[in-house]
């Protein structure tokens, strides 16, 4: 057996999963198409990947009045996208698509179920995750309008769809599998691989003395709620906490991993529905503790036993400063939720781990307890909106496109407490 892993990173996912296949034996490529600006490394490439990207770069840069220059630097890629898939299909059994990836925008799926190659696929928030609940694109810095986020959510049913029809394993977690139809394995069972190397991060400076150091990297600032995270750290300031903030936006993988080392503990993000992302895995793995805001909490609980639920300082986005002032002054509670949630990815989510996790569900031995049914989704708020905001959304959804514009006609009662949802009162107004 050899796995194919394609196309693209998430986080370092797929690197630190790859690495996991290598430790166990099994022969895996990696090959990313992506140009992640968070260079989490290890990528593998080939002659092909190189020369697609390379005529993809040339199409895109091309001009338009350009028009035979700009014709052949298509098919050139096509070409090469070709050839790049004969040669995959040749080499391997087991196909991992991240993020809805494949080669020809689901067309090569007919191709690799008619050879019997075993695919599976991963998802990881906005790429299964209704657009109306979607900070990544509703939020109200974005400029998306109701209309885009109509369209989107139609075309995200539609690529489930087609995903669903021909996928032997889908991965997926219940509060953002809203438009899928078939059961899937919960991802948060198969774990998130993450391995920490200290080759490559600086040496720890010394903190201010006294000082209690917290760390938070939004790849996403508004979604991520960062705005409220500095005016509660502000507020805690002025009260005379000894608080020192260190933030980081855009930048490499390597420089959050040297702050990593140097924080107390990180504040992840303010509207998660997972109890520990990506941010929130690095630092576990070097016994740094998190706080994570969200709306999901309940959910959680319904979803999962607690031996099962990844350790952090999961509360209500308004309780958001008070976490944050806890953290700081109870260095008891602090070092014993770093040290548990250390524990916890050092026993569940090694790349190892989770690589074997994914041989378990390769070679058909599907745990039934770790199989969800999309239609007992009971979940509303989405990730990376306040919920007066999610419900602003949803409501002028319906009120655009109908009810049936949720894309949630298979869900009856799912379909019916969003707009419940939608239309109930909120609690937090936008200036709260």
């Amino acid at each position: 057996m050899k796995i194919f892993i394609d196309l693209t990173e998430i986080a370092g996912y797929y690197t630190n999963l790859k690495k996991g296949f290598d430790e166990l034996g099994v022969r895996c490529t990696f090959i990313d198409m992506s140009d992640h600006p968070f260079k989490y490394g290890g990528k593998q490439s080939n002659l092909y990947a190189r020369l697609i990207k390379y005529a993809t770069k040339k199409r895109t840069s091309t001009p338009r009045y350009n028009l035979l220059l700009k014709v052949w630097w298509i098919c050139l890629e096509q070409i090469a996208r070709m050839v790049f898939f004969i040669w995959a299909l040749a080499k391997h059994d087991v196909f991992i698509f991240g993020f809805k990836s494949s080669f020809f925008e689901f067309r090569d799926l007919t191709i690799l179920k008619m050879l019997n190659k075993k695919i599976i696929y991963m998802f990881h928030g906005s790429d299964s995750r209704p657009p109306y609940i979607n900070g990544a694109f509703m939020a109200e810095g974005k400029g998306s309008t109701i209309e885009d986020c109509i369209q989107l959510t139609r075309s995200q049913k539609q690529s489930l769809r087609k995903i669903e029809r021909y996928a032997d394993i889908i991965i997926n977690a219940p509060s953002q599998s809203h438009l899928l139809e078939r059961r899937f394995v919960l991802s948060l069972l198969v774990g998130l691989p993450y391995s920490f190397s200290k080759s490559g991060a600086s040496t720890p400076k010394p903190t201010e003395a006294h000082k209690v150091r917290i760390l938070h990297s939004p790849s996403h600032p508004e979604a991520k709620g960062t705005f409220k995270i500095r005016e509660a750290i502000e507020r805690l300031k002025r009260k005379g906490y000894p608080l020192e903030y260190v933030e980081i936006i855009g930048k490499p993988n390597i420089e959050v991993l040297n702050e990593l080392v140097r924080c107390d503990f990180i504040v992840d993000q303010l509207y998660s529905d997972t109890p520990m992302a990506g941010f929130a895995t690095e630092a576990a793995f070097l016994g740094k503790p998190a706080i994570v805001g969200g709306y999901a909490q309940e959910e959680i609980r319904r979803f999962f036993s607690p031996d099962k639920i990844p350790p952090t300082h999961y509360c209500h986005p308004d309780e958001i400063e008070a976490a944050i002032e806890k953290l700081t002054m109870d260095e008891e509670y602090r070092m014993k939720l770093g040290k548990q949630a250390k524990q916890f990815v050092e026993t569940n989510w090694t790349p190892k781990k989770v690589s074997e996790h994914y041989l378990q569900l390769i070679e058909g031995n599907n745990r039934q307890d770790w199989l969800y049914e999309p239609k007992n989704i009971r979940y509303l708020h989405g990730w990376g909106l306040p919920e007066y905001r999610a419900k602003q959304v949803i409501r002028t959804v319906i009120e655009k496109g109908g009810k049936e514009a949720l894309q949630l006609s298979d869900k009856p009662e799912l379909e019916r407490m969003f707009v419940e949802f939608a239309y109930s009162e909120t609690d937090a107004s936008p200036t709260s």
